[in-house]
C-alpha cells in the first residue's frame, strides 16, 4: 500500500474479516475498488496515490481469500456472502443515501459488484465503473472467455506453486509491467491459495438483471487486447445497463488502468463529478 493510505478491518459476510485501505480526505467523493481474482487492493494503487490531489476518498479492499483478508474454507460459492462483504466496506467507508459511492469492479470484481447490486440495490451507489469485468461466471460467461484464459482454468484452480499467478498477472497487462511493480503485484497474488480460486471459479452466476436494474450512471471500460474476456463482454454490459457509456481502450489488456492510466483517470474523474 502507498504511504498515504490507512488500513482498517471490517467484518464481511459470514463473519469473514476483510482488510481494507483508505486514502484521501475523509469527506471526499467516495470511490470503492473491488479487484479481480488472485490479485489484491494493490491493483488500485495508482488511484490511491492521487486521492488527495483529486479530493477523493478512495477505499479498496482485499477480497475474501485474498491479500491480508481472512481465507476461510468453503466460503466463496454464495453470492450473498460477496454482497455482504461489499455492504460492510461501504458502511465502514461512510456510504449512505446522502453520500453515495462510485463502485469500481475489475474482472471478477465486476461479479462481486453486481452480487452487491442484486442483493442491496443502488440506494447508496451513485455510479459503477467496470474494467475488463464480468457480471457472470460458469456457463453464462463461456461465450466471452478468450481461449488462452480458458486453457489456464485447471491450473488456476489447482496450482499453488506461483507459476499460474505469474502467468495471470502477465495476461492482465497489454504492456510489460515495470519490474518493481510486477514484483509487488505478484507478491500480493501469491497470498491467494488455490482452494480459494477453485471455489470462486466453480460458481455459476448471471447478474444481468442487477445490471439492467441499476439506475445510476455506468462506465464500462474494456481493453481491445484483453486476453481473458472478449470485447463483446464489455459491449454486452454497456447494452444491458440503463445509463452506460462504453469505452474501448486501444491496445490495452485486461486492466485498462494499468495500460492507459491517463485516459482511465480522466474518465473516472468525469463520472465521479457527475458528468
Amino acid at each position: 500500500m502507498t504511504n498515504a493510505q490507512t488500513t482498517f478491518q471490517v467484518t464481511g459476510g459470514g463473519g469473514c474479516t476483510l482488510t481494507a485501505y483508505a486514502a484521501g480526505p475523509q469527506d471526499g467523493a467516495l470511490i470503492v475498488g473491488l479487484h479481480g481474482i488472485g490479485q489484491t487492493a494493490l491493483a488500485w494503487s495508482q488511484l490511491a496515490d492521487i486521492a488527495d490531489e483529486k479530493g477523493w476518498r478512495f477505499v479498496s479492499v482485499d477480497l475474501r481469500g485474498h491479500g491480508d483478508s481472512e481465507k476461510p474454507e468453503d466460503a466463496y460459492g454464495d453470492s450473498a456472502l460477496w454482497a455482504d462483504d461489499v455492504a460492510a466496506v461501504l458502511e465502514a467507508a461512510g456510504a449512505c443515501a446522502e453520500r453515495k459511492a462510485t463502485l469500481l469492479g475489475w474482472s471478477y470484481g465486476g461479479t462481486v459488484l453486481t452480487d452487491y447490486l442484486a442483493k442491496y440495490g443502488d440506494a447508496i451507489v451513485d455510479a459503477i465503473v467496470t474494467l475488463g469485468a464480468t457480471d457472470k461466471l460458469g456457463a453464462p460467461v463461456g461465450p466471452f472467455v478468450q481461449p488462452g484464459f480458458a486453457a489456464l482454468t485447471k491450473a488456476i484452480m489447482t496450482d499453488d506453486s506461483g507459476v499460474v499467478a505469474g502467468e495471470l498477472l502477465d495476461m492482465c497487462a497489454g504492456k510489460p509491467l515495470p519490474k518493481a511493480r510486477r514484483e509487488e503485484l505478484l507478491a500480493g497474488a501469491l497470498k491467494c491459495p488455490a482452494h480459494v480460486r477453485n471455489s470462486m471459479l466453480r460458481r455459476t452466476v448471471d447478474n444481468d438483471e442487477a445490471v439492467a436494474a441499476f439506475g445510476g450512471r455506468a462506465l464500462i471500460t474494456h481493453g481491445t487486447d484483453d486476453q481473458m474476456f472478449t470485447l463483446a463482454l464489455g459491449e454486452h454490459l454497456a447494452k444491458t445497463a440503463q445509463r452506460a457509456t462504453f469505452s474501448a481502450y486501444d491496445g490495452a489488456g485486461h486492466m485498462p488502468l494499468w495500460d492507459d492510466p491517463d485516459k482511465f483517470i480522466a474518465e473516472l474523474t468525469d463520472i465521479v463529478a457527475g458528468q
